[in-house]
């Protein structure tokens, strides 16, 4: 039988039937297993660095208030209690006291968001429960990260640290107008420093536990009147690994990583502006530590601690992303033209134990290569009057690819080598234009519509050898998606210091190929109807900023995947409705004291959903112990890797040279499987730092800590028809990091 043939029952009625023999025997002459397991995080620097000023409190507005935060979530600079949408925006300073180092950190501060990983370096961020747990060549997350303006299609570049950003915004709900590819969830907005005419720099040093050394620094001025640069770079090694194989003594979850950034800037007028920006970074880590949870599959205890492993191969990954842009600005009477240009390119290499036990039975080895160009044309108007609009067009290309992905079964028979080269192209084209008229002086109303077409096209082939010989199989497809998407939104500022916005947004992701499959299958598109009302306030003089938004999304089509004997298959669900709130506060309490506190809570649930699946755990006591994949109706179950609640609240305090932060982050626990068996329980997260600037602001030291209760909670966790199994997120670590500022 050919990889992936057959109806999707029919393979859940052979998982049922599944024993360790079927595992080991059931891959006959033709048949590919393609193993993808749950893994540990592409690991970003852990270590927090801190940019200048060090551990500041947010900047004070006049009278001492809250100063204002500027946010181009609709292309244009704007003030972001005048801006109809969710939006949690962070600064540099912000994302120091918080200690958030890169990017998986940002769902301890961003009520709503999520952040899980897969195969060690695939970022998957989740927004108010739209997100997905599929990955692979050509697969795209519906919540898009953009850097700078520029989109980053693949999972394995979503993933990176956060040591030059000048602003994080997280848009929450669809942005299917301006942003359109794949916003569907919402967007990571990353804003990076630009160059900057004075001469400044910036240096750190860090020490940390688990023998943690990490540097980063940044330099930026003027080379001539009209163009200036700057560079940034971070390096990071972690040389003791929070856990251990237990079957050759190895570390593992340990890494070794460094980054760098560079930006030129040329104004050859008032008018006119030009920014090329190039960057690379470079992860080496033994991970991912996939750790079996109630035994192994050869039914015995993994021995151990929570983050040890005891597994025959050693798990390796290794990343490489780099990329460049150019982005040119020019002022006309009224109206700004903004290109942006941009090619990226992405590596990842992963090599795991697929039955977690000291017994050779399954070695996976994958590649997969990723690169895209995108090219982006905005006119927006900037002359004053009652109406305001942007237009625009975008290209994206994209390749992805197995290059490739190696299965080894060794069985009592011989062994079985199951390769796959796999290879998916997109042309996307879209067009779009949104536009806001001043009903009043206090009343605003906003259109937008999206265009856009993608045109898909899969070339893969099988090479399964086996005692018996080879068989090669191959497939080629191509298909077109087509789909408009809007948004239609109401604002009223019914005081100077209060707005209140209602909302609907439609996003779209495009169908896609299933890169593990032949012959070709396709994922239907993703559409999302979201309905939300908001208010955004400055109270008590500004002092106290409160935003809140409730929202109702109908979800069609979603996409879930599941693991059968090894194989990830990922398939389409009829949809799911939810509905929340979530809210963000910042209070300066005193002049020395600020608190800043998240809030999100969500109800979720599956449309009818009769092709879902639950996982059973079945024992031999003659054999072993595993667990099966079963059909299951999970109508009305709640959605993969979605909790009911988070929160956050952080304070800062600041009396002279000192600062003193903490943070505290709480996540009642989600269901990772459609049938809602396997549960990550609830835990809290506590963060810690204390910190000494110079009177000139030149110096400071820091010494820190994250995870200071020692939580364990897992980065990943999935349910598998050969058992349940986790990779443990970080545990307590802390440091010293010291620096200065000119």
């Amino acid at each position: 039988m050919a990889q992936g043939s057959g109806s999707r029952a029919a393979r859940l009625r052979s998982g049922h039937r599944a024993t360790l023999v079927s595992l080991m025997l059931g891959c006959s002459a033709g048949a590919l297993p393609v193993t993808l397991f749950p893994a540990h995080a592409q690991r970003a620097p852990n270590t927090p660095i801190s940019p200048p000023p060090a551990d500041a409190p947010p900047a004070t507005g006049e009278n001492g208030g809250l100063q204002e935060i500027v946010v181009t979530a609709q292309k244009r600079s704007e003030n972001l209690q005048n801006v109809p949408i969710a939006i949690t925006a962070l600064s540099s300073q912000q994302l120091a006291v918080a200690q958030i180092s890169n990017t998986s950190d940002l769902k301890a501060v961003t009520p709503g968001l999520g952040f899980n990983t897969a195969l060690g370096g695939f970022g998957q961020p989740r927004i108010r429960g739209i997100g997905t747990t599929t990955t692979g060549p050509g697969i795209e997350n519906p919540v898009a990260t953009y850097v700078d303006g520029v989109y980053i299609g693949s999972a394995a570049g979503t993933l990176f640290s956060l040591n030059d950003v000048d602003q994080v915004a997280v848009l929450k709900g669809p942005q299917g107008t301006l942003f359109g590819r794949n916003a569907t969830g919402g967007l990571i907005q990353v804003s990076t420093r630009a160059p900057s005419d004075t001469p400044t720099a910036d240096a750190s040093v860090s020490y940390g536990n688990y023998r943690t050394v990490s540097s980063s620094a940044y330099i930026s001025g003027g080379l001539t009147d009209t163009l200036a640069a700057s560079l940034a770079g971070i390096y990071e090694n972690q040389q003791y690994g929070f856990g251990k194989n237990l079957y050759n003594g190895e570390d593992v979850q340990k890494h070794r990583d460094y980054a760098g950034r560079g930006k030129l800037q040329w104004k050859p007028g008032s008018d006119t502006k030009f920014t090329l920006a190039g960057d690379y970074s470079y992860l080496r880590g033994d991970d991912p530590a996939i750790r079996p949870i109630d035994g192994t599959l050869l039914g015995v205890p993994s021995p151990g601690g929570e983050r040890d492993i005891d597994q025959n191969v050693q798990p390796y990954l290794k990343t490489r992303t780099w990329g460049a842009s150019l982005t040119g600005q020019h002022d006309f009477s009224g109206v700004q033209l903004l290109s942006i240009t941009a090619y990226r390119n992405s590596f990842l290499h992963a090599i795991i134990d697929g039955d977690q036990t000291p017994v050779p039975l399954v070695a996976v080895d994958q590649t997969q290569k990723d690169k895209q160009f995108s090219q982006e044309v905005q006119l927006l108007s900037t002359a004053p009057g009652a109406f305001k609009w942007v237009v625009g067009a975008y290209y994206f290309w994209s390749q992805g690819r197995y290059d490739p992905l190696r299965t080894t079964i060794t069985q009592p028979f011989g062994t079985i080598v199951a390769t796959i080269d796999s290879k998916q192209t997109l042309n996307s084209y879209a067009a779009f234009a949104q536009g806001t008229y001043e009903l009043g002086a206090s009343t605003h109303l906003t259109a937008g519509l999206r265009y856009t077409i993608d045109d898909r096209a899969i070339g893969a082939s099988a090479d399964t050898l086996t005692p018996f010989g080879p068989d090669l199989e191959s497939t080629t497809a191509s298909k077109s998606f087509r789909k408009l998407t809007w948004r239609l939104s109401l604002d009223h500022r019914f005081s100077p210091d209060l707005l209140g916005y209602v909302s609907y947004n439609r996003g779209f992701k495009s169908g896609s190929f299933v890169p593990q499959l032949i012959p070709a299958e396709t994922l239907k598109p993703e559409t999302l109807d979201s309905f939300e009302a908001g208010l955004k306030s400055d109270l008590f003089d500004h002092r106290v900023r409160f935003n809140v938004a409730a929202y109702y999304y109908d979800y069609k089509n979603i996409q879930i995947n599941e693991i059968l004997d090894g194989v990830l298959y990922p398939f389409d669900g009829k949809g799911a409705r939810s509905y929340g709130i979530d809210a963000d506060a910042t209070a300066r309490i005193t002049q020395h004291l600020t608190v800043t506190a998240g809030v999100g809570w969500i109800h979720d649930r599956y449309k009818s959903f009769p092709n879902g699946y639950t996982t059973e755990p079945v024992i031999d006591p003659a054999t072993f112990q595993f667990t099966v994949l079963s059909p299951y109706d999970s109508t009305n179950n709640r959605l993969q890797d979605t909790p009911d609640w988070t929160a956050n609240i952080g304070a800062t305090y600041q009396i002279g040279p000192i600062t003193l932060a903490a943070s505290y982050y709480y996540n009642d626990g989600y269901y990772v499987d459609p049938g809602n068996r396997v549960r990550e329980p609830h835990y809290h997260l506590v963060d810690a730092s204390i910190g000494w600037t110079s009177p000139d602001t030149h110096l400071w030291v820091k010494l820190w800590g994250k995870n200071l209760t020692n939580a364990l909670y897992s980065e990943q966790l999935d349910a598998t028809s050969t058992g349940d199994n986790r990779v443990a997120a970080p545990p307590r670590t802390y440091g010293i990091t010291a620096g200065f500022h000119f």
